[in-house]
């Protein structure tokens, strides 16, 4: 086995597949062909779950600094968006997944 063959396991000398791009171009590569873009209804959950785990977690510092008395209800209210957004999200992704077949 040589070096060459070794560097470019289809035996070629690296031709213009093995280019790399040029130093100015950032130029993201193309989505495969088997990849989709998530449903609308699923980014819409994970932006739900994400607003509910964050307030979760400042009612979770609130408590550990000792405002446990005076936690706002709103943030309650917030907390509870992070199982909704769980919820919608899986019946979305389940959805999508049928809608495959």
């Amino acid at each position: 086995m040589t070096a060459s063959s070794a560097a470019a396991p289809d035996g070629g000398s690296g031709g213009p597949a093995a280019a790399k791009p040029k130093a100015g171009s950032v130029r993201p590569s193309p989505r495969p062909s088997g990849l989709r873009r998530a449903p609308l209804t699923f980014r819409i959950a994970m932006a739900l779950f994400f607003v509910g785990g964050l307030a979760l977690l400042a009612a979770a510092i609130m408590f550990a600094s000792g405002a446990r008395e005076h936690i706002p209800t709103w943030l309650y209210l917030a907390i509870a968006l992070a199982p909704i957004g769980l919820i919608v999200g899986t019946f979305s992704i389940r959805r999508a997944g049928l809608s495959l077949r």
